[in-house]
């Protein structure tokens, strides 16, 4: 990763200065050369960025720098809801109904953002906690996480396998776009709402812009 984002490096400052850009231009080249400087600090400092696997024994979050294991969810360790005495600040009372499953999973906010997440319950040190999974790296690159969907098949697969008792809610396979019946992911579906979602987006940009020039010209 670090010799990547190195070489990366290497090509902007070439690019820098052996081409007669615009001022613009190099003030954008400028900052991204800074964001890549700061990821470079922030490696060298935590020497951190963990991968989540999944195999058979459970869930193992492992750090790719030494490849070693931070954490480690057994699948025996998944506990059932109603032994968790806690509360959860993610549900309202409108989405009471997810209290009811031993997994699930729904949108939250983070600050202005919303995301994903897989909410479950395991015993970790010998109390019932609330187990969080969102499928993304701990690195300013977390949005680049192809594999998110494989992710989220493989647990609730292993989920299906290895604990059958476990409740988990039928939206929570619908929000990863995994078929319940034979745990596919349908990648079409999947394409088609980010192709809806681009259409809306292009098309509120259209509509603001076009105000925009009929307001003040």
């Amino acid at each position: 990763m670090l010799i990547s984002l190195f070489l990366c490096l290497g090509i902007l400052f070439l690019l820098f200065y052996s081409f007669s850009f615009e001022s613009e231009i190099r003030v954008i080249y400028f900052l991204l050369i800074l964001v890549i400087i700061m990821q470079l600090f922030y490696f060298k400092r935590t020497r951190k960025h963990t991968t989540t696997i999944i195999d058979n024994r459970g869930i193992h979050f492992v750090n790719k720098f030494n490849d070693k294991v931070e954490k480690t969810i057994s699948w025996d360790s998944f506990a059932k809801i109603n032994e968790f005495k806690g509360k959860l600040k993610e549900i309202s009372a409108s989405d009471s109904d997810y209290l009811e499953y031993d997994v699930f999973a729904k949108m939250t906010r983070n600050g202005k953002y919303s995301r994903e997440v897989l909410f479950g319950f395991a015993s970790i040190n010998g109390e019932i906690e609330v187990y969080k999974e969102v499928f993304s790296g701990n690195h300013i690159f977390s949005m680049i996480y192809s594999n998110k969907l494989e992710l989220a098949k493989g647990l609730l697969l292993a989920l299906a396998h290895f604990r059958p008792d476990l409740k988990v809610h039928p939206k929570t396979f619908s929000l990863y776009y995994i078929n319940p019946d034979n745990y596919t992911i349908e990648y079409e579906k999947r394409t088609e709402d980010i192709n809806s979602a681009g259409f809306i987006t292009a098309l509120v940009i259209i509509i603001t812009v076009f105000v925009l020039l009929v307001v003040f010209f």
